[in-house]
């Protein structure tokens, strides 16, 4: 018990005398209406007979320091009696705090609730129920009943607690075995042909896996996307520096990831061997291919697979995504139950679909806040991949890997997600697929 005062720091009780009387003891004062008052007077709960020292003295407020839950900082009242709330002022008499009457009828009321606020209407003081772990600190939990007499006005006394809010600290235990990652940088630069212009610099995506094998979301070990811009404002992207994590323990020629590639939208695939990474650190700094011009690539090979997204509003370049890459998003607005449709297209650089081919349809099926969005090939494609971004507020990133829907897929002519949204009529759609003939 003396632990459980101890805790509540800045526990106070406020009890008052029980005292009733009328204006003249003898004579009933014809002028005045039944009713009652409170009053509150109190010293702190967690105070033994060694610390009265610490007492808050109500009504002597000059000069002394207010606590958070100081008597003297209270301005008001709300009781609850006999189903009706009654907020009420407090007024000081002496040492004590008295509130104003409250008028009511002769009879037997219930008061169900005490509760004393300051004047920035904070909760300082309440009176505990029955059978609450607060209970036993006051006299008279609540509920109880109080007896109004016809023509008299009557005083009770109620008891409050005041309770520091206080949570106790929480902790548990946390061990680590420590192993150390290492990680590789392998930067890669492209570029491709134009028929008119010649080289430009080729926009990259990578997806990094453990082996041909592991391709899921699951097995994704790294990500990235580089626009090889270098007249943008973020040149975090400017270059594709792949990451590829490795144990220092093994020789890097035992160690190796598969990379999915992807040129200006075209995908490339291979494995990469931790020791070529070094090789082409060592001699060249970084790795130089060439997408549709005379060079090499590498280790990489194409798959006769290429990006593709459906038709939309909006181009990456008109949201400032970024300034060359390719793509759509589409604002909807005012959606009703039913379904639309947008064509998906493959190939379609700098957004001209005389560049592209028409290769399925998209279907976005609405039902309140639920969306099913289905991707269906034409004769003669299939896909690998499928990415969806759908919410209330327009795409951040171009990169498909980030849209926060995929599926990897094999061989696939159709592929759906479900997904929703606020179901206010307005949603962003970006719909992409890496589309094989």
């Amino acid at each position: 018990m003396k632990n459980l005062f101890k805790n509540l720091n800045l526990l106070f009780v406020c009890t008052a005398m029980i005292f009733m009387y009328s204006c003249q003891e003898d004579e009933i004062v014809s002028e005045e209406t039944s009713g009652i008052e409170l009053v509150f007077t109190g010293d702190r709960v967690g105070n033994t007979a060694d610390a009265k020292a610490g007492d808050v003295k109500l009504g002597a407020n000059e000069g002394k320091e207010f606590e958070v839950c100081d008597m003297s900082l209270a301005s008001y009242a709300v009781i609850e009696m006999a189903g009706m709330s009654y907020t009420i002022d407090l007024n000081v008499w002496g040492d004590s705090y008295k509130t104003d009457l409250i008028e009511v009828g002769p009879g037997s009321y219930e008061v169900t609730s005490c509760q004393l606020y300051d004047g920035d209407d904070n909760p300082l003081y309440a009176t505990p129920t029955e059978g609450s772990e607060f209970a036993r600190f006051v006299d008279q939990a609540l509920p109880f009943n109080v007896e109004v007499e016809n023509y008299r006005k009557i005083e009770y006394e109620i008891d409050v607690l005041c309770v520091e809010n206080f949570t106790p600290p929480q902790f548990g235990f946390v061990f680590w075995n420590v192993n150390i990652k290492e990680v590789k940088n392998l930067c890669v630069f492209a570029n491709y042909c134009e028929p008119d212009t010649g080289h430009q610099v080729a926009t990259l995506e990578a997806f990094v896996y453990p082996n041909e094998n592991e391709t899921s979301e699951a097995d994704l070990i790294w990500s990235g996307f580089g626009d090889g811009d270098y007249n943008s404002e973020d040149t975090d992207n400017e270059l594709l520096c792949i990451k590829l994590p490795y144990d220092s323990s093994i020789p890097t020629d035992e160690q190796s990831y598969y990379i999915e590639l992807f040129v200006n939208g075209v995908l490339l695939e291979g494995t990469m061997p931790l020791d070529r990474v070094d090789q082409i650190n060592e001699e060249e700094g970084y790795l130089h291919l060439n997408e549709d011009c005379e060079g090499d690539y590498d280790i990489f090979s194409k798959t006769g697979c290429e990006t593709g997204f459906a038709f939309g509003n909006n181009t990456f370049v008109d949201l400032e995504l970024t300034n060359k890459r390719w793509g759509w998003a589409n604002e909807l607005t005012n959606v009703q139950d039913g379904s639309y449709t947008f064509d998906i297209w493959a190939g379609a650089g700098q957004n001209n679909t005389n560049n592209g081919t028409l290769a399925g349809v998209l279907t976005v099926e609405v039902s309140g806040s639920d969306v099913t969005v289905t991707y269906d090939m034409n004769q003669g494609f299939t896909m690998s991949e499928t990415h969806l971004y759908l919410g209330d507020n327009p795409p951040t990133t171009i990169a498909p890997g980030q849209f926060g829907n995929t599926h990897n897929l094999e061989n696939a002519t159709s592929d759906s997600f479900s997904v929703s949204y606020s179901g206010d009529g307005d949603f962003w759609i970006v719909a992409h697929a890496v589309i094989c003939e």
